[in-house]
């Protein structure tokens, strides 16, 4: 278990890394233990596919790709909602593989496992009807060849449902991992949404919507009762900028 110094050593490393290796987030995703367990008491983690869901109920069910499903709470989410008809939960995790695949077989989803750890993806051209991209992006070095593979793989008229923090919330990212409040990030950057929607674009991604959620990530049930308030009720603009999670509900054109 790492001390103190130890944490802030090592996620200062991440602040400053610019370039690392799918191998290299695979590794951290590995060494982070009950990953499942702390998001439980994690009132923000289950938000991204409530919310990313609430915004785009109209998903047309069809074969699936989850990227970095980590241990397959985004896809059984949908697949509860019949919103998915065949699933690949693709990771570059093992670990992370291995719990997805025990907790989709405890929930008699049908499903395929695929370990990624270089480009291309190892699928082929126009594959999924629906990518599902729960808080990956920002894990990826090259995003650029992130958005250009998932374009790759989904099909004309398909759905890409991409959540990412917000870069405003990095700092507090940061102390939580030092201060074990929550398990590290690992290797990542996080991106401003103008990027990310510049480089959807440029893959040929129509953005049906987009959304940002979560002023009160955690705390007592009043205070996060107060933030869903405030979410409500402030205006749009302040949300969106203050707001912990962007989420992007996309159409393959």
């Amino acid at each position: 278990m790492l001390n103190f110094f130890s944490r802030l050593t090592q996620e200062i490393k991440y602040q400053r890394q610019n370039d690392w290796t799918l191998r290299e987030v695979g590794a951290h995703w590995d060494a982070t233990t009950d990953y499942d367990d702390i998001n439980e008491r994690t009132y923000s983690y289950f938000r991204r596919f409530v919310d990313a869901f609430a915004l785009y109920p109209d998903l047309t069910p069809g074969a699936t790709l989850d990227i970095c499903s980590r241990t397959g709470n985004g896809t059984a989410y949908y697949f509860e909602r019949g919103k998915i008809t065949d699933v690949v939960c693709a990771d570059v995790s093992q670990k992370m593989l291995d719990i997805c695949h025990q907790h989709l077989k405890d929930k008699n989803i049908e499903h395929e496992l695929s370990l990624f750890t270089d480009w291309p993806l190892p699928f082929a051209d126009k594959q999924f009807d629906t990518v599902l991209s729960f808080e990956t992006i920002e894990h990826i070095a090259q995003p650029e060849v992130f958005l250009k593979e998932l374009g790759r793989v989904i099909k004309p008229g398909g759905t890409l449902i991409l959540t990412m923090p917000n870069i405003l919330w990095e700092a507090v990212h940061f102390l939580a991992a030092v201060f074990k409040f929550h398990h590290s990030e690992g290797p990542h950057t996080f991106l401003r949404k103008k990027f990310v929607s510049e480089q959807l674009a440029k893959n040929n991604f129509k953005i049906l919507a987009r959304q940002t959620t979560i002023l009160i990530p955690g705390g007592p049930k009043k205070l996060i009762k107060l933030g869903e308030y405030l979410e409500k009720f402030l205006p749009a603009f302040i949300v969106d900028f203050l707001g912990l999670r962007h989420i992007f509900i996309c159409q393959k054109i």
